[in-house]
């Protein structure tokens, strides 16, 4: 399973389809840590785009692989709002 995969598997649970989303971007070194989260495009209300954005700098993801070496890039994910 590729990593962006991966990311949007735990970001947004199946049948979220309905609720509404704050999307943002994060930027993952070569181990799979969190080094930077932005607000891509915000779900209208301001705390619940804030809750997200913790949520998501507390996350752990996979190493980040590319070919033979490892590779730190920026992701882009849903996260489900309640």
């Amino acid at each position: 399973m590729a990593l962006i995969d991966k990311l949007l598997a735990r970001s947004a649970p199946p049948g979220a389809s309905q609720k509404r989303k704050t999307i943002v971007r994060v930027l993952l070194d070569d181990a799979g840590h969190v080094q930077d989260v932005v607000l891509k495009m915000s779900c209208g209300e301001p705390a619940k785009d804030a809750h997200a954005l913790d949520e998501v700098r507390k996350m752990r993801f996979a190493r980040g692989q590319l070919g033979s070496g490892t590779v730190r890039r920026w992701h882009e994910l849903a996260y489900a709002v309640d």
